[in-house]
């Protein structure tokens, strides 16, 4: 499954408004070692903002809209701010939805977790916690 999210960043420069994004490969993004500050850069070269002009000082300033996630991206949308760090901790911690879905099923007989999104993100939490506890 992948996993992408959309990243849009308006701003004006001159009195123009603009509205530059990027789709983000995360999967490919997270192997290496970017952060979400990244996403500026990714956002000016698709849309073919020189990085040391003024307008990408503009850009820079200016906050960031996620939207569009596919995969287990969508978990780690909340409004317009995506979690980046969780995501990366979801995805390197390998099988971790893949366990909660079978708690889920066996103890509390829910055999679709994406119905019941805030079980969903309970169990993720407790799996998250549990990790970082050992």
């Amino acid at each position: 499954m992948k996993n992408s999210i959309k990243v849009t960043i308006p701003f004006s420069f001159k009195g123009v408004e603009h509205k530059p994004s990027a789709i983000i490969d995360l999967d490919v993004f997270i192997q290496g070692e970017q952060t979400i500050d990244n996403t500026f850069q990714r956002v000016a070269n698709e849309n073919k903002i020189d990085n040391f002009s003024y307008e990408y000082e503009v850009l820079e300033s200016s906050s960031k809209i996620f939207s569009d996630p596919t995969g287990i991206a969508g978990d780690f949308l909340s409004e317009n701010d995506f979690d980046l760090e969780g995501f990366k901790q979801q995805l390197l911690s390998g099988n971790g939805l893949q366990k909660v879905q079978t708690i889920a099923s066996n103890i509390l007989n829910i055999d679709d977790l994406e119905n019941n999104k805030d079980i969903k993100q309970a169990l993720l939490e407790a799996y998250k916690a549990g990790k970082e506890a050992q």
